[in-house]
């Protein structure tokens, strides 16, 4: 039981929060005010209101930010359970050893309070159903510590009451929006009829806005559709889950009816994959699509998926395989499969300790049906699992099964394990699937497209040759202003808006023969149109000292003719092009400019564009706390505009200010608002580069093991969507936290990869940059003093002058002759530096 982490272990990262954070819950800030200052005051507080109402998702909300304050969330998933089971789940999660390994657990409260006394956790209980061991608890161990209570009921008892309703109608569009990536009003009548359908309650609004977008409906369609569903079954909070269910094919059907079959409505995918003899691959691409339609919950325990469902769906899949008369096989299936899983496992203590709720409500099932063979068989199985029942403990849960049975009455501890959040490397678009899902549905009028973005004007302008092609081939219509949504838009300049390879054999001098006639003919709408092409032309070239000339030129059209539309939209490209050539003082006057103009002409786009500018402009100067204001000052825009794209690289580029200025906790809270949202947008590159950033957050915090986690993420990623440039600096980023960590076998591989990819790149200072850090690391030992000296020289070879390589060459040679000295052998140098380093870098092919 080496190093066993119990499934309550107390949260210190967001990552491993029972749902993954949506970000602050719509329509909720005054609630959310509240309740926060009731838990900062050490009280408890009760969250109470019908299922689906969003009482989990506020509960994650407010324990982010005591997360993110360095204070330990335990949050355990209770349903109905004795003041024993609670005190038990408290205790592993503590260490609490008194508490765990005795048959008595209450005996030993006094041991638990002193815990909670001294960590100061947040108690979340989720999905309570009875007051009394709640209130018991609190009486005995925990009346100086917070506790969040989450009930359907309105439960009596020495705490603070909230009632969470449904939305009010404007919070509750929004909200449909939000999930469903509509950004035009044009919807908004339907959308309202929609949510209204729903009364206005949070989790049907989301599955029905993803199941919309999925089946490629109009809201004015999905509207339709969820009427006739609601006359049917008069029950508003299970149309939206009804609907969904039947556009599923009959395999998602199936999977998720295996899962209703549970007897608590969760389980690993290595339990399903026992009970329906379906591979795991199979089963997890599924719950991929029912986890994008909102229909399961999908986490990690101990590395392995987990897949849960919201009581509300539970109820609607019992009901379903009861209409079907099902349930009763498919639950005496899993009872069978339950069994054979915890003796296939009995050596492996995390999966039982993963599946111990469900052995517990399996053998309740089987007790119930006359069946006490099962409870016993489990008792032999746990007992014979070596150490796992006191070194786990769950001394408890051996008795509860012993009670079970023997025919006792003790109460069933009812409680679900701990899981933590599906890793990044998990997330699947939804759109990948959904021809095999959903039947085809004739979308010519539906008003947005699948990627929820707005469809440019892609028209040609009619020119008189010769210059037509040419013109043709630059339209500047999709060209006016600067695709800042490209997280990359300073550093490479290279999106699909800016550059693509069409426009490297364009010949500039013809236009610019094209220019000439033009001012010849004091054409001036000609002109203005060919600048436009020729600056596109210069930017797809690289040639940016050029085009900002030429913008500059354009501008001054603008300005003697007053144009001020013409004059903000140039505005915004110069300040583009300023920041990424390093004008960055020249960036921040037009971007003050710009943002006055902006506000003038009511245009929120770019004006949110010129805070970025601004922003990236502060920051280059090395003004972090004027870069962190004018991020801000852009977020409130988008937030208040509802773009949720600019919003999620708003925080991105705030975490990375913030982290700048030295204010970790900020930073980590912006970063991850922003992973959320790219994460639901499913723009994964983007998502990368954040996890990264919160892998610099951590390290800056010295947090070793929590920074290699996200770096070896962001790299995970970064490999996906094949970005070599992000792949080696999130190795290098990654070999110095393993450094930090001791890690040194670990370090030089990623040190050698990433030297690999500066090879690759052929890119001077990245390569001798990657040779100082691995060289340094080599030193360590002094058998590799060889192994140095050949990559310095390669360094050499490419910065003859670098001040560090040849310092560490002076060190080098010394240190060799230090060794000859007192004869200690080097490892041989065999090949090249190059090819020291390639070798490191086909473990990842591998």
């Amino acid at each position: 039981m080496t190093d066993f982490t119990p499934l309550e272990a107390p949260i210190t990262d967001i990552t491993g929060l029972p749902l993954m954070h949506p970000g602050r819950p719509v329509g909720r800030d005054d609630m959310l005010k509240t309740i926060f200052a009731q838990l900062q005051s050490q009280e408890a507080v009760l969250l109470h209101g019908d299922s689906g109402n969003g009482k989990t998702a506020l509960a994650a909300a407010l324990a982010t930010v005591f997360i993110q304050q360095g204070r330990s969330v335990i949050w355990l998933n209770g349903r109905t359970h004795p003041l024993p089971a609670l005190l038990v789940q408290l205790g592993r999660a503590l260490g609490v050893d008194d508490v765990t390994t005795t048959e008595q657990p209450a005996s030993r409260v006094g041991a638990l309070s002193t815990a909670l006394t001294d960590k100061r956790p947040i108690v979340v209980l989720d999905n309570v159903e009875d007051a009394y061991a709640v209130q018991q608890f609190i009486d005995k161990a925990a009346d100086n510590i917070p506790v969040m209570i989450l009930s359907d009921d309105d439960l009596d008892g020495s705490w603070n009451k909230v009632a969470v309703t449904p939305l009010q109608d404007t919070d509750a569009v929004v909200l449909f929006k939000q999930k469903s990536g509509i950004k035009s009003n044009d919807f908004d009548i339907d959308i309202y009829g929609i949510t209204k359908l729903v009364d206005y309650q949070p989790l049907s609004i989301a599955l029905a806005a993803r199941g919309m977008v999925a089946a490629k409906q109009t809201p004015g369609d999905y509207f339709k559709n969820l009427k006739m569903v609601t006359q049917n079954s008069g029950d508003s909070a299970m149309a939206a889950i009804a609907l969904n269910y039947r556009a599923l094919s009959n395999v998602l059907q199936g999977v998720l009816l295996m899962l209703g079959a549970t007897f608590r409505g969760y389980a690993s995918v290595d339990l399903i994959a026992k009970v329906s003899g379906v591979p795991e691959d199979g089963i997890k691409q599924a719950v991929t699509i029912l986890s994008q339609l909102y229909m399961v919950q999908k986490y990690t325990v101990y590395g392995k998926d987990y897949y849960s469902l919201h009581p509300l769906v539970y109820d609607f899949t019992q009901a379903a395989l009861q209409g079907q008369n099902q349930l009763a096989n498919l639950q005496a299936k899993i009872h069978t499969a339950t069994v054979e899983y915890a003796l296939d496992n009995i050596d492996q203590p995390e999966n039982l300790a993963k599946e111990m709720t469900n052995f517990l409500a399996t053998a309740q099932w089987a007790t119930d049906n006359g069946n006490r063979d099962t409870a016993n068989d489990l008792v032999s199985i746990l007992t014979d699992a070596d150490d796992f029942v006191q070194d786990g403990g769950y001394v408890y849960e051996l008795l509860t099964l012993r009670n079970l049975g023997s025919g006792s009455t003790t109460a069933f501890p009812a409680y679900e394990p701990e899981p933590t959040l599906a890793s990044a490397n998990d997330d699947e678009t939804l759109y990948e699937y959904e021809d095999d899902i959903y039947e085809e549905i004739d979308s010519d009028a539906y008003g947005y497209d699948d990627d929820f973005l707005d469809d440019d004007d892609e028209s040609i302008h009619d020119l008189p040759a010769p210059e037509d092609t040419i013109l043709g081939a630059v339209d500047d219509d999709d060209f006016d202003t600067p695709d800042l949504g490209d997280l990359n838009i300073h550093e490479g300049m290279d999106s699909q808006a800016l550059r693509t390879d069409a426009l490297q054999g364009i010949d500039l001098d013809q236009l610019r023969l094209a220019l000439t006639q033009a001012k010849q003919q004091d054409d001036t709408a000609r002109i203005i149109q060919i600048y436009k092409a020729i600056g596109k032309v210069q930017v797809g070239q690289d040639k940016e000292t050029e085009a900002i000339a030429t913008y500059n030129e354009l501008l001054d059209i603008y300005e003697n003719d007053g144009d001020e539309e013409g004059i903000l939209d140039t505005l915004n490209m110069l300040g583009a092009l300023l920041t990424k050539t390093g004008n960055s003082q020249a960036a921040v006057m037009h971007a003050t400019r710009g943002i006055q103009m902006a506000k003038s002409q009511e245009d929120s786009i770019t004006e949110l564009q010129m805070y970025i500018i601004m922003g990236d402009a502060r920051q280059d100067l090395g003004e972090t706390q004027a870069a962190v204001e004018s991020f801000q000052d852009g977020l409130e825009v988008a937030r208040k505009t509802d773009d949720r794209q600019h919003e999620a690289i708003l925080l991105y580029k705030l975490g990375n200010a913030h982290l700048d200025n030295g204010d970790v906790d900020d930073a980590v809270h912006s970063l991850e608002q922003a992973r959320a949202l790219f994460k639901e947008q499913v723009r994964r590159g983007y998502e990368g580069q954040v996890l990264g950033a919160l892998g610099s957050a951590y390290s800056e915090r010295a947090q070793w093991s929590e920074a290699i986690g996200y770096h070896t993420s962001a790299l995970y990623i970064a490999r996906e969507v094949e970005d070599r440039d992000e792949e080696r600096l999130q190795l290098s980023s990654l070999a110095q936290a393993q450094e930090q960590a001791n890690k040194v076998g670990e370090a030089l591989q990623s040190y050698r990869q990433a030297l690999h990819l500066a090879f690759e790149t052929d890119n001077r200072n990245e390569i001798v940059s990657a040779v100082v850090d691995l060289v340094r690391l080599l030193l360590i030992s002094p058998v590799h003093l060889d192994i140095a000296m050949m990559l310095l020289n390669e360094a050499l070879e490419h910065d003859p002058d670098d001040r560090d390589v040849l310092a560490l060459r002076d060190e080098v040679t010394e240190l060799r002759a230090d060794a000859t000295a007192k004869g200690k052998e080097q490892r041989p140098v065999t090949g090249t530096a190059q090819a020291y380093a390639a070798n490191a870098y086909q473990l990842l092919e591998q």
